[in-house]
């Protein structure tokens, strides 16, 4: 996928919130596992670099979401999580 694509993609799970616009509380990166990817839908295979992203709750829904992404498109959204 082209850059221009994924990084529409990163805009829109931004602002329909899927992911949220802040830094990760965590990264992680390895091979990837097979998950879907949260920005592209594609998932990330094992011959892929992956990272797992993860962000804290609090408030009346405690909790840790966690995010697998391709590298490309954690770039992405990196880039375009502060305009969106």
């Amino acid at each position: 996928m082209d850059e221009e694509s994924l990084r529409e993609k990163a805009r829109l799970v931004v602002r329909n919130g899927k992911l949220p616009r802040r830094r990760p509380d965590r990264t992680w990166g390895g091979p990837g596992v097979g998950a879907q990817c949260a920005i592209c839908e594609l998932p990330v295979q094992a011959t892929e670099m992956e990272f797992e992203i993860e962000f804290a709750r609090d408030g009346s829904n405690p909790g840790l979401d966690k995010f697998h992404v391709h590298l490309q498109c954690f770039a992405a959204w990196e880039f375009e999580r502060g305009s969106a």
